[in-house]
């Protein structure tokens, strides 16, 4: 089985490096344009970074995405295809993403903090020091590249219930302060997705990459 594993902000693809998958199975995991250390352009849009990953997404079993890379799945989903989303959402809950780029909110959310308070409040406490190191540091220029992506993140209408042609399932941190339960359950009816609560905050496949892996596979049980 090929899975196309799509990191969101402020991660990597480090996000899905603790997976361990069933040998036969393969693991892409690229960096999301914009996001890696190539830069943002001024432009950036969900729509060009389909673009650009239509090609991997085609010759994929299976889409994983977490957070804006759940946008990406979910856009580049076939139908028939599987699609497993985590700590994303697929509508208007953008819209308070998109304020955060405002002058007035834009220097608290991103010149202040980088992404670096999203990483420490939105995991379990134990696993803080990790997620800063690993996702802490994105250069000098990053609080104006999230500000940028924040402002651009806008997801097609429909999108959901356009997955309803694929074979969708949920897994999502039990604790996550960002996307929390509500979330998970619109996109459960919107999707006719299966959901799986993880003991996680956000970043479930960092916090709880066997649960994680279990729910791709197909082996989790379902709440």
């Amino acid at each position: 089985m090929r899975v196309l594993a799509l990191h969101g902000l402020p991660t990597s693809p480090r996000l899905f490096e603790r997976l361990e998958l069933p040998a036969a199975w393969s693991l892409d995991a690229p960096p999301v344009p914009g996001l890696g250390e190539d830069g943002t352009p001024s432009d950036w849009s969900l729509a060009g970074c389909v673009q650009s990953l239509r090609a991997r997404a085609e010759h994929a079993d299976i889409l994983v995405g977490h957070d804006l890379g759940g946008v990406l799945a979910a856009m580049l989903a076939q139908p028939g295809q599987a699609v497993v989303l985590s700590g994303t959402a697929l509508g208007a809950y953008w819209l308070p993403i998109n304020a955060t780029a405002l002058p007035i909110l834009e220097r608290y959310f991103y010149r202040r903090h980088a992404g670096k308070r999203f990483l420490s409040r939105g995991c379990l406490p134990e696993h803080a020091p990790g997620l800063l190191e690993a996702f802490g540091e994105h250069g000098p220029d990053w609080a104006d590249r999230m500000r940028r992506i924040a402002w651009a993140m806008r997801p097609p209408l429909f999108t959901a219930v356009r997955l309803r042609a694929c074979g969708v399932r949920l897994a999502w941190g039990r604790q996550d302060p960002w996307y929390p339960g509500w979330v998970a359950r619109t996109l459960e009816r919107t999707t006719g997705g299966r959901l799986t609560w993880l003991e996680s905050g956000h970043f479930a496949p960092w916090e709880d990459p066997a649960g994680f892996a279990a729910v791709v596979t197909g082996q989790a049980l379902v709440d």
